[in-house]
C-alpha cells in the first residue's frame, strides 16, 4: 500500500496503490490504484476503502480454491500414496491423469470452482466431434469425475459450485448409432481354422483356444500348463497377462472360473505338449502378441483368405458366446465358462445370436395357406 503525491497541470495530485497476496494461497493477488485524488486527506480515506475491497477480493478468491492443474496434481500425489483408493493401481493412475490433461486442457489455468455444467458439456460435446468413440468419452467423465469430487471433498474446490459434485456429474452426451459389431459366421469360423491349419499358421492354437473356450488374450498368454488338468477335462482361468506392465495380474473380474475342455480342445493341447515339452506356457509367446498387435495378424490372415471384415483379436470371443448360444446352450454356462459377470454387457451376443427373440413369432400364422384352399371355387 501507497499513497504518492505528483503534479499534474501544475497542480498537486495524490495518487493510492493497493496490493495484497492471499493468506493461505500466495497465488492469489489484487492490485487496485486510484489517481488524481486532490488531498492527502481523501487519499488516506480512499487508501482504506480499497484496503478493505481488495481484501475482501482476496479472501472471495482464496476461497475458490485451487487451479484445475493444481487439483490433478495433489490428486496423483495422494492417489501414488494409497490415499485415493486401494483399487488404483500406477498405472490406473497415470491414465486418469494423462486423460484429464490432454482432454481439459483449457480448464487447466482456470480455478477448478469456476467450471461449469456448461464447460463440462463442451469438452464432450467436443470429444465427440473429434471422433473419440463412446468408451474413451465415459472414461473422461469417470477421470473429471473422480478428481473433481475428490478435490471437493478435500477442501481444494471451494466456493459457489454450479454443481456439487462436478461440472459431468449426470451429464449425458448423444451416443451414436449403435453399429452391429462383426462377427465371424459359423462357416467362416470353420474355414479360417482350416486354412489356418493347412498353411501350417504359427498362430493357429492361438485363435483355436479362444475360439473354443471364450477366453481373453491376457488369460490365454498367462495359460500354464499348470492350469490344465487333462484328467478331468477342465482348464482352470485365475489369471492374466497385462502387456502394459508386462506381468502376470488376476482376470478381468478378479475371479477364477471353469472352463470345459472338449475332444477338439483336449487334441489340440495334447499336440502342443508334444510339440513344446519344456515351455511352462500352452501357448507361444510372438511379439506381435505381446506388444498388442494380435488384431492386425487375425486381419492380415483372414484378408489372404478373402474374409474382409474389421475384426479384432476379442471377435474370436465374441464368435464363441454368439454362436454356442444360436446353437442353444443355456446363456448362464456360456457366461460362466467365458467369464462374463455383467448381464447388461453380455445382452449384446445375446442380441448377436438371435436367442433374445428366436421363436416369439413361431404360433404366429397370418398368411392364407393355398394349399387348404385347392377345392374352394371362386365366385369371380
Amino acid at each position: 500500500m501507497a499513497i504518492t503525491e505528483y503534479e499534474k497541470d501544475g497542480k498537486k495530485f495524490y495518487k493510492v496503490y493497493v496490493n495484497i497476496r492471499g493468506k493461505d494461497n500466495k497465488r492469489v493477488r489484487v492490485q487496485k490504484k486510484l489517481y488524481d485524488i486532490q488531498s492527502r486527506s481523501a487519499a488516506l480515506k480512499d487508501e482504506k476503502r480499497l484496503i478493505k475491497e481488495v481484501t475482501e477480493k482476496v479472501l472471495k478468491l482464496e476461497g475458490k480454491g485451487l487451479l484445475w492443474k493444481e487439483v490433478i496434481f495433489r490428486w496423483e500425489i495422494a492417489a501414488k500414496k494409497g490415499l485415493v483408493s486401494s483399487n488404483l493401481n500406477y498405472h490406473s493412475i497415470l491414465d486418469h491423469v494423462n486423460r484429464l490433461t490432454k482432454y481439459t486442457s483449457s480448464w487447466l489455468s482456470r480455478t477448478a470452482s469456476d467450471v461449469s455444467r456448461a464447460d463440462g458439456r463442451n469438452i464432450l460435446n467436443q470429444a465427440k466431434m473429434n471422433g473419440l468413440s463412446d468408451g474413451l468419452i465415459n472414461k473422461i467423465k469417470s477421470s473429471i469425475n473422480i478428481v473433481f469430487i475428490w478435490g471437493i471433498e478435500e477442501g481444494f474446490i471451494q466456493g459457489n459450485l454450479t454443481n456439487s459434485k462436478g461440472p459431468v456429474y449426470g451429464l449425458g452426451f448423444d451416443s451414436s448409432e449403435e453399429k452391429v459389431k462383426p462377427i465371424l459366421t459359423l462357416e467362416e469360423v470353420r474355414n479360417f481354422l482350416l486354412e489356418a491349419k493347412i498353411r501350417n499358421h504359427p498362430w493357429y492354437p492361438i485363435w483355436a483356444i479362444p475360439l473354443l473356450t471364450g477366453m481373453r488374450s491376457g488369460e490365454l498368454m498367462a495359460l500354464g500348463w499348470e492350469d490344465v488338468d487333462m484328467d478331468n477335462n477342465i482348464i482352470q482361468v485365475s489369471k492374466s497377462f497385462n502387456k502394459r506392465i508386462k506381468s502376470i495380474k488376476c482376470t478381468k473380474n478378479k475371479t477364477w472360473r471353469n472352463v470345459d475342455v472338449n475332444g477338439q480342445l483336449k487334441n489340440l493341447l495334447i499336440e502342443l505338449r508334444r510339440e513344446r515339452p519344456n515351455d511352462n506356457h500352452v501357448l507361444p509367446h510372438f511379439s506381435e502378441w505381446k506388444n498388442g498387435y494380435a488384431g492386425e495378424v487375425l486381419r492380415r490372415f483372414l484378408q489372404s483368405i478373402g474374409i474382409n471384415k474389421k475384426v479384432v483379436f476379442h471377435t474370436l470371443r465374441a464368435c464363441f458366446a454368439t454362436h454356442l448360444l444360436s446353437q442353444g446352450v443355456e446363456p448362464l454356462k456360456v457366461m460362466r465358462m467365458g467369464g462374463w459377470s455383467d448381464l447388461k454387457t453380455f445382452q449384446i451376443y445375446l442380441r448377436m445370436s438371435g436367442v433374445d427373440v428366436k421363436g416369439v413369432t413361431r404360433e404366429f400364422d397370418i398368411l392364407p395357406d393355398f394349399g387348404s384352399l385347392s377345392n374352394v371355387l371362386t365366385l369371380y
